[in-house]
């Protein structure tokens, strides 16, 4: 019996639990999974092509995106909290992951973005103080 998972679980495994989608180099998605059309209510062939800020809340400051495009430019990972909205104006806030897809060459061709939907940690304040208290104390020694 092998101990190591096959690729093809465990990519099916994230499949399941994760929000994920690619894009080129301009923010265009190349690439989004069934969650994430079922989660925005956008159908796939509605994405692909489309700036991925087709999900972006308006009241995220400007400053954050700035940040992440400087971050992965510079072949750097990525991650924060964001609220995006979908096709219908529901929102969810996600925990999101953003990093460069490098080619054969080791150039930056595209990015990929892993989130989590936390709507049900936002909705568990308590769980989440104390998380950070602990965190925080953790931290502080």
């Amino acid at each position: 019996m092998s101990t190591s998972l096959d690729t093809t679980r465990l990519l099916a495994a994230l499949e399941n639990v994760a929000v994920i989608s690619t894009t080129d180099l301009q923010g265009n998605i190349t690439y989004a999974n069934d969650l994430f059309c079922k989660l925005t209510g956008y159908a796939r062939e509605e994405l692909i092509g489309q700036p991925h800020s087709i999900v972006r809340h308006p009241a995220v400051p400007k400053a954050v995106y700035k940040d992440m495009w400087d971050t992965i430019k510079a072949g750097d990972i990525w991650t924060g909290i964001i609220p995006n909205v979908g096709k219908g104006g529901g929102v969810y806030v996600v925990d999101t992951t953003v990093q460069p897809l490098r080619d054969a060459a080791g150039n930056i061709d595209s990015y990929i973005s892993i989130r989590r939907v936390i709507n049900d940690l936002m909705q568990n304040f308590e769980a989440v103080e104390f998380s950070k208290e602990t965190f925080d104390e953790y931290y502080a020694n």
